[in-house]
């Protein structure tokens, strides 16, 4: 799925397995997979939620914090656009549903990714800029 260019070990992306990272991430995600989300990233991949916090590093760290999600969160949904892929880099749009546990309350996440890769394809840096807005029901319910 990745291609390498003559006498280097940088790697070239392809739309295809960026496309494919992303549908794995989403399903772990939707389906509460700890160990599926981690099993994405490098052993000690950096991981930024937003911006301006400090990241998650390893991948033990990613493992307890979609445990975290797991434990919290349910009623997932996802869905994702590809919009770019160059040299290691993808960069995607992110939306997803979900509902909190102990509240009832729903929120949607409008979410930007952009994935570093290493040469056997695993994020090893995963920066995330997201909005997120509590989903008001609909008339009635």
């Amino acid at each position: 799925m990745l291609s390498y260019g003559w006498g280097s070990s940088m790697i070239t992306l392809t739309y295809e397995h960026f496309h494919h990272w992303m549908e794995s991430y989403g399903r772990a995600s939707v389906e509460n997979d700890a160990w599926a989300s981690a099993n994405l990233f490098t052993q000690d991949a950096v991981y930024y939620e937003n911006p301006f916090a400090e990241p998650l590093i390893g991948r033990d760290d990613l493992y307890n914090y979609w445990l975290q999600g797991a434990q919290t969160l349910k009623d997932k949904e996802a869905s994702f656009q590809v919009l770019s892929v160059k040299d290691n880099l993808g960069i995607a749009r992110w939306n997803a549903n979900f509902s909190v546990a102990a509240s009832g309350k729903r929120f949607a996440l409008d979410c930007l990714f952009i994935v570093e890769f290493d040469e056997n394809g695993l994020c090893r840096t995963f920066r995330e800029w997201w909005h997120s807005q509590e989903e008001t029901p609909a008339y009635g319910e």
